[in-house]
């Protein structure tokens, strides 16, 4: 059970909106709009362009000028231009999203910073991410949650996943990880984070009045021949070489080769997994060295996180905080 404690009203503290941007003009400008709308009394801005070659920093610069900071980059990389973001951030709170994402609730900054304030073991509040049409009805590659997305789509519950397209962090929580591993450039980044989270101390919470609509759907990539299933592949694997023992990531790995390996062959793309399997397991020096397997008892968390430890929040009105009551 968790306690209750009341919270005076207080200033609203400075919250930073980092936005990841590549050669994505139209949905960057919409996405800008729409923070530009949040309730926020002290809100910062900025975009980190990944080299794009489309006008996007000029676009920035002409239609929004001082609102938003804007970082130019010469390196496309999404995960250093993230952790570069979070390093320029001032803000005791940070949310993280990407170009193609919008926020209709322009009171979802206020609702995070609540639940924060009740929550102080918390580092990071995970978005439900739907469409323009149906921003309430989570879309389904976005739920990599292990528990049944018509029963959970519209609870709290702790997690050990989150989706880096739209998540709200405290910004203590980078500072004391890091952030995002650049090694890993895209994808699979999120779960790394989330293990080193959990292995610091911080819990993770899925929020479902935290909605976000997402301008680009993407689909399952999986079923499509692309670089990001190398990736995918690549940086599993060194997830398993940085956070698991030898047995568990033995078995882990086994499972994920085999399954990437189905796909590959269905959907034609044989040569990313090959390539994906042997830079994965030939981690360079700079993957193996930061390897410090996960403990039992932080294993033993994420197995009760995974089979479901859900939260009942009520939020209140500015004055009047979240009524909450917690299943262990």
């Amino acid at each position: 059970m968790c306690t209750i404690v009341k919270h005076e009203e207080t200033t609203m503290p400075l919250v930073s909106v980092v936005v990841l941007n590549y050669n994505k003009k139209e949905f960057l400008e919409q996405c800008l709009a729409s923070v530009l709308r949040l309730e926020c009394a002290d809100l910062e801005v900025i975009v980190v362009d990944n080299s794009s070659t489309d006008g996007s920093g000029e676009m920035v610069e002409e239609r929004f000028g001082s609102q938003v900071q804007l970082i130019r980059r010469e390196v496309n990389s999404p995960t250093a231009g993230r952790n570069q973001g979070f390093r320029a951030a001032r803000g005791d709170y940070i949310l993280s999203i990407d170009n193609d994402i919008i926020l209709p609730d322009k009171t979802v900054l206020r609702k995070g910073i609540e639940l924060f304030m009740q929550f102080p073991s918390v580092g990071l509040l995970a978005f439900k991410v739907g469409t323009v049409d149906r921003p309430d009805e989570p879309l389904p590659e976005h739920w990599w949650y292990p528990l049944p997305v018509e029963e959970w789509k519209d609870r709290f519950f702790y997690t050990d996943f989150f989706s880096e397209g739209a998540v709200l962090f405290r910004s203590q929580v980078l500072a004391v990880t890091g952030g995002y591993d650049d090694e890993f450039f895209q994808y699979f980044e999120a779960v790394d984070l989330s293990l080193r989270m959990i292995r610091d101390g911080f819990d993770m919470l899925y929020c479902p009045v935290l909605t976000c609509a997402e301008l680009r759907i993407r689909g399952f990539q999986p079923q499509k021949r692309t670089r990001v299933n190398y990736l995918s592949l690549r940086n599993r694997l060194w997830v398993v070489w940085k956070h698991y023992p030898f047995w568990r990531g033995f078995v882990f790995a086994l499972g994920r080769i085999a399954k990437a390996g189905i796909f590959s062959v269905r959907y034609g793309w044989v040569d990313y997994f090959l390539l994906g399997v042997k830079d994965g397991i030939a981690a360079p020096a700079s993957i193996r060295a930061q390897r410090r397997p996960l403990t039992e008892k932080t294993w033993w968390k994420i197995r009760q996180i995974r089979r479901g430890k859900k939260c009942e929040i009520s939020l209140g009105s500015p004055v009047s905080p979240p009524s909450i009551i917690c299943d262990s």
